[in-house]
């Protein structure tokens, strides 16, 4: 019986697993993964940022929790205290006026704009391509496509125009819910009574402009709060050009890798792939809950594999059609 199913590079099985967790391969490890141009001239990120464009981060702080001279809240991702980590890639020019706001390390493909802070990286600033943003994208494009694809796992109600209800529970610890843009636009609460902390929840989200704000997965009525982490949940936004967040909180990984991103004000817990970013001063990635728990709890993260290169695609067409049949199995035992 197949047990985990992990989105890395490529998809894989171990038998050994007992949850099916979400690692989206070539984003592992940065908090904001932008296939293009990132814009924001405050507030901060927790975690690491990779861009494929331009950057213009004025003085945003990236990677407060890789510093290791200062205590924030949330998971402390430093590993040495006298080495700095590659914090920040930039495929294209990055223009940045803080004072050390970059909390380590900086890869830069094309040139430091001038006017630029000199000293705005505590470690270094270095040269080079190490992502190739074209060939992960292509990745995040097949993977999105393919989990918009999936059936709903359970019936899903829509209560009070505000209150999704996901009801039933997980099939071989996958959960997947389809819903539309207009739906999550409106939504302030959700509930999945069914749902466990090993479960993963997909939320595939039709639409080309959308926009959505908070959500809310605490008590409603007489349901309980989601026993899940936001560590597990990923929207899946597989047709959207446009997606703005207005304000709030938001909890759960975003995938959308065919999405201009506008970034209002608020806070997002997770990991974001998008294909560019403009936020404002008020908008914070804090939080971050993509690969790392905040909370300080002793889940693991999902296990790795080495994929030889030649072989990733591969590996990655086996394991979505494992996936499929496993889904087609079940559905036949139930009927």
């Amino acid at each position: 019986m197949l047990k985990q199913v992990s989105i890395a590079v490529s998809f894989f099985l171990a038998a050994n697993a007992s949850a099916l967790s979400i690692d989206l391969g070539p984003a592992t490890g940065y908090n904001i993964f932008v296939k293009e141009n990132f814009q924001q001239p405050g507030a901060d990120s927790h975690g690491k940022i990779a861009v494929g464009g331009n950057a213009d981060i004025g003085q945003f702080d990236v990677a407060v929790n890789h510093d290791p001279s200062y205590y924030h809240s949330g998971p402390q991702l430093w590993t040495d205290p006298n080495v700095y980590d590659d914090v920040l890639v930039v495929g294209g020019n990055l223009k940045t006026t803080g004072w050390g706001n970059i909390k380590g390390n900086a890869i830069v493909g094309g040139q430091v704009v001038s006017g630029s802070n000199p000293n705005s990286a505590k470690g270094t600033i270095t040269y080079g391509n190490p992502i190739d943003f074209e060939a992960a994208f292509d990745y995040f494009d097949d993977l999105s496509a393919t989990l918009a694809g999936l059936d709903n796992t359970g019936s899903i109600n829509f209560l009070y125009n505000n209150w999704i209800q996901l009801d039933g529970t997980s099939d071989a610890d996958l959960y997947v819910a389809n819903i539309t843009g207009l739906v999550l636009k409106n939504a302030t609460d959700l509930t999945a009574p069914g749902l466990t902390q090993t479960d993963t929840l997909v939320i595939n989200v039709s639409g080309k402009d959308i926009h959505f704000d908070s959500l809310n997965y605490g008590i409603r009525e007489h349901f309980a709060a989601l026993d899940l982490s936001p560590s597990n949940i990923l929207f899946n936004f597989y047709e959207a050009e446009k997606l703005t967040f207005d304000y709030g909180g938001f909890r759960g990984n975003i995938l959308a890798p065919n999405a201009d991103f506008t970034f209002y004000s608020g806070d997002l817990s997770g990991q974001v792939i998008v294909k560019s970013w403009t936020a404002g001063w008020g908008a914070q990635a804090n939080l971050w809950d993509g690969f790392f728990d905040p909370y300080g709890s002793d889940e693991p993260t999902p296990p790795t594999v080495e994929v030889a290169e030649s072989s990733g695609w591969a590996l990655s067409l086996i394991g979505i059609f494992g996936l499929i049949m496993l889904r087609r199995r079940n559905l036949q035992a139930k009927a």
